[in-house]
């Protein structure tokens, strides 16, 4: 008797779960349709699930369980989406000063979307998931495939960008991210974790700097002039996206195994402001009293 009570509990609960999932999301689609797509915005939706999409076609080659992995691999996502989405803006020839101001929504709107699916996903399946997977060589090199492909499809098919993947390269971000990737690796600490835990932490750690590093250095080159301002603003970027990209990477390959729920938050918050504190920085959107000046 007890047994069928404790079932049917869970069962009523599941259903209650699924059904606030879908109001929810039924809920934040209206909202943002109502005032003109930001979140469900092409630019920002189609990378987000396409680099989705990669991150669930792992989760069926290693059996494992596919809610979990692509809950922990969002706010990545989202970090990287808004990341791409900067570079692609920048690059871009001049425009007016509103459209400037109306494609800036694409910068936050990605990370929004990444935090919205990263808690709400787990209401399908409340059970936490361990993370401890060992992937193979030939799994691991399949891994970094399907997401380097991923990131193709988004820049070169989706973005339609002029830019090769190769035009991303830039020696200042690639020095900082080798750099704090070397400290991570030799870190007081850090001894017990893996090779892929210790690159996850890696990334995080890059965007941090970023952040840090990007407003000062934009501060530095603002003060000598417009032409120092672009190189400034590209560099602390891109180090954000190469390290959300090792960090979604490294999370899909077991990054976050020795993280329970509650830390992996504690992660994603970091992540989460790293890219906040440098995209309100660097390109804010005018406040309301600007707009009524």
């Amino acid at each position: 008797m007890d047994s069928e009570i404790t079932k049917h509990s869970a069962i009523s609960a599941t259903t209650f779960r699924k059904a606030a999932l879908t109001i929810s999301m039924a809920a934040i689609i209206y909202i943002d349709w109502d005032l003109g797509l930001a979140l469900f915005a092409f630019y920002s939706v189609g990378p987000f699930l396409i680099f989705m999409a990669a991150a669930a076609c792992i989760a069926i080659l290693y059996k494992f369980q596919i809610i979990a992995l692509i809950s922990r691999a969002s706010v990545p996502v989202g970090v990287l989406v808004a990341a791409l989405n900067t570079v692609h803006m920048l690059t871009l020839p001049a425009t007016d000063a509103e459209t400037a101001m109306f494609s800036t929504r694409l910068v936050f709107a990605p990370l929004g979307l990444g935090i919205l699916f990263s808690y709400l996903l787990p209401l399908v399946d409340p059970a936490e998931a361990n993370l401890k997977l060992t992937p193979s060589g030939t799994e691991q090199l399949t891994t970094v495939t399907l997401t380097l492909a991923a990131l193709y499809v988004v820049w070169t098919l989706l973005f339609q960008s002029k830019l090769s993947l190769a035009d991303l390269f830039d020696s200042s971000a690639v020095v900082i991210s080798v750099a704090v990737t070397a400290i991570c690796m030799i870190y007081p600490g850090n001894e017990n974790l893996s090779l892929i835990e210790k690159i996850a932490r890696s990334g995080l750690f890059i965007c941090i700097m970023a952040a840090v590093l990007g407003v000062a250095f934009y501060s530095s080159a603002a003060a000598k002039g417009l032409n120092f301002i672009a190189p400034a603003v590209m560099l602390s970027v891109l180090a954000i996206l190469y390290g959300s990209f090792m960090v979604f990477v490294s999370t899909i390959l077991g990054g976050q195994s020795s993280m329970d729920a509650k830390e992996g938050r504690y992660f994603d918050w970091h992540l989460i402001e790293s890219w906040v504190f440098l995209a309100l920085m660097l390109l804010a959107p005018r406040t309301m009293i600007e707009m009524i000046q």
